[in-house]
């Protein structure tokens, strides 16, 4: 079955940021008593898990993605994307703009992250004149869910399983299990965290009954204004036979960005701009 990745009545379209959430739920176990006693492998892996959305953090945040998707039925199809995120302590908004193909171009989403709220991806039907919100489950580019392209940290439980070396680097194996009621068809993640940056290496996606459904794989980082960032990053559809390139083209942290970049009225003006 090829998956449709832009439907024009309903349009298919979410937000890429591998692993932006800025908020990180406490892992809910009790550290031994006593004075000596260190952190249990729940405590470490929520910690670790936490450091990395901490230097992830930014108030604003503007980049450029080029996503490229290859399967065996259909043509290689490549897309542009510029995005811009707004984040605080409370909330995070990003808008996500397909700027190539051209033709492609008055499709945008904003996705709307609360703490202690399910996450809502908003998309404007031109041709209704009406605005339509989606949960994280529905799939988007590539049989990706929308809560793989936002992260949604905050579902999950997190234990540090291993330590260990990764094609040469030193890296921390963590488990994040669903923490009820949370719903998502992703049962359980595995994330090797490299321990000289705590950027994530490699993530591999279960669903409930043990099966993978995707593994990520960063291929390349760079260091942009002194800031380690992850640069590209190779994704397999284990459910479907898709591979997915996604590579930074451009990244930036400016001081200041017009909030009314973060609105629905901005989604509409994009949608009509071509009429």
């Amino acid at each position: 079955m090829t998956l449709t990745l832009i439907d024009r009545t309903i349009p298919q379209f979410a937000v890429f940021s591998l692993l932006l959430v800025f908020g990180i739920g406490a892992c809910g176990r009790e550290a031994p008593s006593g004075r000596d006693a260190g952190p249990t492998s729940y405590e470490r892996g929520a910690q670790i898990v936490a450091e990395y959305v901490k230097r992830d953090a930014a108030l604003y945040r503007k980049n450029r993605v080029r996503m490229t998707i290859a399967s065996a039925s259909d043509p290689v199809q490549v897309y542009e994307l510029e995005i811009w995120r707004k984040q605080t302590a409370t909330e995070t908004h990003t808008l996500t703009h397909i700027v190539q193909p051209a033709h492609e171009s008055d499709l945008a989403a904003l996705s709307v992250e609360r703490k202690g709220e399910p996450a809502i991806n908003v998309t404007y039907v031109s041709s209704m004149d009406q605005f339509r919100e989606t949960g994280t489950n529905k799939m988007f580019f590539g049989g990706l869910t929308a809560q793989e392209l936002l992260g949604e940290w905050d579902k999950y439980d997190y234990k540090l399983v291993d330590e260990k070396n990764l094609e040469g680097v030193k890296v921390y194996e963590v488990e994040g299990t669903l923490r009820p009621p949370a719903d998502s068809i992703i049962a359980r993640t595995r994330t090797f965290f490299r321990a000289d940056t705590n950027l994530p290496a490699e993530m591999h996606l279960f669903n409930s009954e043990g099966k993978e459904l995707r593994t990520f794989k960063v291929r390349e980082y760079r260091n942009v204004a002194g800031r380690e960032a992850v640069w590209r990053t190779e994704i397999e559809n284990h459910i479907r036979p898709t591979k997915i390139t996604i590579e930074t083209l451009s990244l930036d942290w400016p001081e200041k960005a017009d909030d009314a970049t973060f609105t629905r009225d901005r989604l509409k003006q994009l949608a009509l701009r071509k009429k």
